[in-house]
């Protein structure tokens, strides 16, 4: 199962994925396919691992927002 992150910007995308690299978290950034108000550019992170209050708190402490996540 996989945990999707939704970011405001490629920007944040960028940096969530270099800041879970640093413990060694497997992730990649992705365009939603479908973006709704509130959502900023569309971007979010699948992460390949389902520990979300973990990865969420890694983020946070870090500087990134999310706007939602989602297992799937």
């Amino acid at each position: 199962m996989n945990l999707y992150i939704k970011v405001g910007s490629i920007t944040n995308a960028q940096r969530a994925k270099s800041v879970l690299l640093k413990y060694s978290i497997r992730s990649q950034v992705e365009r939603s396919e479908q973006i709704n108000p509130g959502d900023g550019c569309g971007y979010l992170i699948k992460v390949y691992e389902d520990d979300e209050k973990r990865i969420i708190n890694i983020l946070k402490n870090n500087g990134i927002n999310s706007l939602g996540a989602e297992l799937k």
